[in-house]
Order: C-alpha cells, then structure tokens, then sequence
C-alpha cells in the first residue's frame, strides 16, 4: 500500500525539537539538559495516535502511547534520541526519523509519550 501523505488541514499543532546538550555549571561540573535545536524551535505538525502499550519500569507496568508524527519542514537533522514538545508541553520520545514519501518535503517521526524521557 502507497503511503499517502497528511491533508493540509491536518498540520494544526505547534512543535518543538531538543536534542541533549552537555554543558558545565559555574564550578566546571559536567551537566546535561534539553536545548531546542536551533531553527527547529517553532514547527507545524500533525500529530496521530497509534497504539498504547505498556512496558515495566521500576518492577511496575507504565503505560505507553504511540504516534505518527509528519513535520512540514523538507530537511532537519531530527535523530533518534531527541524529543518533541507540543504545544501543551508533552514530550514525545522519537524512536524513528524519516521520509516516507520520498520527496524531501517533509519528514515523518516515529514517537512514544511514557517512555525515556518523561
């Protein structure tokens, strides 16, 4: 089955992507935190659900959700790793960095919201 790109229409959600950046506080000591990758701060997304699941952490289950993500922006360095933050401040996990169609226009993410990074 051909992969059928989103609507126009369907791009209504706000993004962001950060990527883990190591830097050094005043006394010289390593810290990491999440930086917005630069010119990625403010993207057009559409965003479905897929499946939940559920995986055990910490010897009890959590629950995790899936999504399909297409970004409209035709090329980004977007890797495996980084996260995605929403316009309500949800982080997804991306698991895959894509381009289906083909055609550099755009780039599909494979993501999970209860995963690594929450």
């Amino acid at each position: 089955m051909a992969y059928v790109p989103p609507s126009t229409g369907a791009f209504r959600h706000q993004v962001r992507i950060e990527r883990m950046a190591i830097g050094t506080d005043a006394y010289g000591v390593p810290v990491s935190a999440w930086a917005v990758v630069p010119g990625l701060e403010t993207i057009r997304a559409s965003i479905t659900a897929q499946r939940g699941g559920e995986e055990v952490r910490s010897m009890r289950a959590s629950g995790i959700d899936r999504f399909d993500i297409v970004l409209r922006i035709p090329v980004a360095e977007v890797n495996i790793g980084d996260r995605m933050i929403d316009q309500d401040g949800k982080a997804y996990d991306i698991l895959w960095a894509g381009d289906l169609e083909g055609r550099g226009r755009q780039i599909n993410l494979f993501a999970q919201v209860g995963g690594l990074n929450d």
